[in-house]
């Protein structure tokens, strides 16, 4: 089978970006948000755009981590599950078709200037056409719609250029009629303007060097756009007072009469029908798509995702969407249609921006962007909370496009996809899984050139390698010497997408090989018994639990995965484990120490220590180390107090094989306090076994403070099971 060649750069990335949203937003709407805010509604215009800024933002990221066909339901279906992939297509699907509708409207209205004909019967007329056309397989936009677009950006340009000379200021002196509630409520409305930005993202697979030219691509053509529907209506406030040009359907076409006369006027009519048809036609074909995918994913009945046996296309989708878009053209006016399609993509642009930071934050392996948003999380943060706004501004308009969104959603998923799928999603298998508990451990299922794990052989360690550790090797040897040099098992896991079919992998990954190659090497010269598996899986979580049941290992031994710089953590890993797993579980965190001389033991409360001692009685012997008990007393605590604690540790260091020194800290934090004398050792070994709260979960506890800023490598007893 042949590869699609990845040939289009970056200026095809703008003319498809800016071919995608030209049309009714600029030809029809300004009249409708003249309405709500009079001449200010270029300031609506650029509101608009800079509430889809950080959507655009997100979206390139999530299209260069997976470049594949499908967009945006692909990225929220991976991101939030099935349910929400359902939500997400159904959402898709109806605002792409209520735009479509909304071109057709000024389709019609345009039109009018050139015969006397009925509006909506026009616009039926033509989508009974186009639905046609789409049947036979002839329905894509072809590159006269480039020319035709090239040709709208000029003339506006030159109509906005020759309009300044007349331009009246007089027409702004009342310049918010309806306040700022009137401001926000066009915001909202002109938002569909722009939802075509990021329409390119679809095709991320196709483009060359995605990382670089479609963040490019879409940034420049929402500028150029931006600035071109900021200029003309700016202009167009300046030619006409408000009760002229509110509510107007074509305000366009009276623009270029008022500016260049009659033949002008004809000009652009010609071109507005030109290009909201072609956008029509492309709203059809792209939104027929989605019940397409969504068929052949099993969300929805199947007739929806077979072909016509000619035409080769999904004719059944296709019919669907010129049947929603005829209903939308005779239920709804002109104004509820715009606010409806703005309405859904304010809803789709909060999921994207939510999706960017679940699976930056639940560190998922395969999210791998070319692009990164920059000032994350903030411009995603500001983008839900500033989109949220406007969608609340649109008041029951809002509320309602939410409804007819979630609820035949919900209700479609629950009486028909649920028994079909079975995929979570990241935000399911990152969250609490209940499943684990009520379900008996499955076998695990491997790609054909990986070893099955044997279970009829218990190991005391489990030590898990999740492919970003600054050393497995080093991992492994503190598992060696956790257990006594007991066999251990070293389980590789390796996440892919839950799209992806793991018995279809048909090469083993080159890090496999060179860490298998390693491993041998290092059983053999440090005299060690290990067991070696790499699992491909989309569940890697419910690996560990199930490897770490069937094999009734006593010690579970991770890396701390650390925290990123600016970022929150929704999903903290090892409290994850802390709540499922059953055996013990210690973390390691790597500072590039490789010989372990110097060990500090922090002691928190006397007689109750006695796991952290053994440990610290293995390590000692394996290493060939110094062990320094350490307790912290604060500052406040008097002299007695002080002495009388010592007494207790020096007590406590006899339960040590080897003799060890004992060190009293006093500070004012216990943390700061700690951390200050790190840089004297080698490791650090302390143990926390009180249970995560949720503030712990969400921005970690004191103890990963501690994990975090301390100068030498650290092992932390996270719990302890007897075994």
């Amino acid at each position: 089978m042949k590869e699609i060649k990845h040939k289009l750069g970056l200026w095809p990335i703008i003319s498809i970006s800016i071919g995608s949203m030209l049309g009714s937003g600029i030809f029809v709407l300004p009249g409708i948000a003249f309405s709500l805010t009079g001449p200010s509604t270029y300031l609506a215009y650029l509101l608009s755009a800079l509430l889809v800024l950080p959507a655009a933002l997100s979206k390139s990221e999530l299209a260069t981590a997976m470049p594949t066909s499908g967009g945006t339901y692909i990225y929220l279906e991976r991101t939030f599950g099935p349910l929400t992939g359902t939500v997400a297509g159904i959402g898709l699907w109806l605002s792409v078709l209520l735009k479509s509708a909304f071109a057709l409207i000024g389709f019609g209205a345009y039109l009018s200037v050139f015969t006397n004909v009925d509006l909506t019967t026009a616009s039926l007329f033509i989508l009974v056409v186009l639905v046609f056309l789409n049947i036979l397989g002839i329905g894509k936009v072809s590159k006269v719609l480039m020319f035709v677009v090239l040709t709208c950006i000029i003339g506006l340009l030159l109509l906005t250029g020759k309009a300044s000379f007349t331009h009246s200021f007089e027409n702004f002196q009342n310049f918010l009629p309806h306040g700022f509630s009137g401001l926000f409520a066009a915001t909202g409305l002109v938002f569909v303007s722009f939802a075509g930005v990021t329409k390119v993202a679809a095709i991320a697979d196709e483009i060359h060097e995605p990382e670089k030219n479609l963040p490019k691509g879409i940034l420049i053509s929402l500028l150029i756009v931006s600035v071109l529907y900021a200029l003309i209506n700016f202009f167009l406030a300046g030619q006409f007072t408000m009760g002229e040009l509110s509510g107007n359907l074509r305000p366009i076409y009276d623009f270029a009469v008022k500016v260049g006369g009659p033949i002008i006027g004809y000009l652009f009519a010609g071109l507005a029908i030109l290009t909201m048809s072609s956008m029509a036609n492309a709203g059809i074909l792209a939104a027929s798509r989605f019940p397409f995918a969504m068929s052949r994913d099993h969300l929805l009945p199947s007739f929806l995702g077979k072909l016509g046996q000619k035409s080769l296309t999904p004719i059944a989708s296709i019919v669907a969407s010129g049947i929603v878009v005829a209903i939308s053209i005779l239920s709804l006016d002109v104004p509820s249609i715009a606010k409806l399609a703005s309405a859904f993509m304010l809803i789709i642009y909060i999921a994207e921006n939510i999706a960017v930071i679940v699976l930056r934050e639940s560190r998922v392996q395969w999210y791998k962007p070319g692009f990164k948003s920059p000032f994350y999380p903030w411009v995603q943060i500001l983008g839900i909370f500033g989109l949220l706004y406007i969608l609340v501004s649109m008041k029951l308009v809002g509320l309602y496009a939410i409804l007819v969104i979630s609820l035949p959603s919900v209700i479609l998923y629950l009486l028909y996809a649920r028994t079909r799928v079975n995929r979570r999603g990241v935000v399911g298998i990152r969250g609490a899984r209940k499943d684990l508990f009520e379900e008996a451990p499955q076998s695990i299922t491997l790609p054909h050139h990986y070893e099955q794990v044997d279970f009829s052989k218990k190991v005391n360690i489990i030590v898990t390698l999740f492919g970003r550790e600054r050393s497995p090797e080093t991992l492994v040897e503190v598992g060696a010497a956790l257990v006594g040099r007991l066999e251990m098992e070293v389980a590789h896991l390796i996440e892919v997408p839950e799209q992806t079919v793991v018995r279809d992998l048909r090469e083993e990954f080159t890090i496999v090989r060179s860490l298998r190659r390693r491993l041998e090497a290092m059983e053999s010269n440090l005299d060690i018994k290990l067991r070696y598996d790499p699992i491909v899986s989309h569940d890697i979580l419910k690996n560990v639990h199930e490897i770490s049941s069937r094999l009734d290992c006593h010690w579970l031994l991770t890396e701390w995965g650390g925290r990123t710089t600016g970022a929150f953590t929704i999903n903290n890993p090892i409290a994850w484990l802390k709540d499922h797993l059953s055996c013990s579980i210690a973390v390691f965190r790597d500072a590039g120490v490789r010989n372990f001389k110097k060990i500090m033991v922090v002691v928190q409360d006397i007689g109750t220590e006695n796991v952290v001692l053994s440990v610290a009685n293995h390590l000692s012997n394996v290493f060939n180390a110094q062990c320094t008990l350490i307790r912290y007393i604060p500052n406040k605590e008097s002299e007695e107090n002080v002495q009388r604690e010592r007494l207790a540790l020096f007590d406590t260091s006899k339960k040590l094989k080897f003799p060890a020194n004992v060190l009293i800290l006093r500070g004012d934090d216990k943390i700061k306090s700690l951390v200050s004398v790190t840089a004297e050792y080698d490791l650090l070994l302390y143990s926390d076994f009180r249970p995560n709260t949720y503030i712990d979960k969400v921005f970690g506890s004191r103890f990963d403070k501690l994990t975090s800023k301390a100068a030498c490598s650290v092992l932390s007893i996270q719990k302890y099971v007897p075994h």
